[in-house]
């Protein structure tokens, strides 16, 4: 069993995700995510923002 990478919150709410994750799933500098909780789960979704051409 592949072991799950630990992360830890900033004292300004920042949180990093895991380089290994963040290649996984093609996240990049200045992705924008949704954030949702309830409890003690935390989701982020990415989103994306529309194009000129979508708008």
């Amino acid at each position: 069993m592949s072991s799950v990478p630990l992360t830890k919150m900033s004292s300004k709410g920042q949180i990093v995700i895991p380089l290994r994750m963040r290649s996984k799933l093609g996240l990049k500098e200045g992705q924008r995510f949704a954030v949702m909780g309830d409890k003690d789960v935390i989701i982020l979704k990415k989103v994306s923002m529309p194009s000129a051409e979508e708008v």
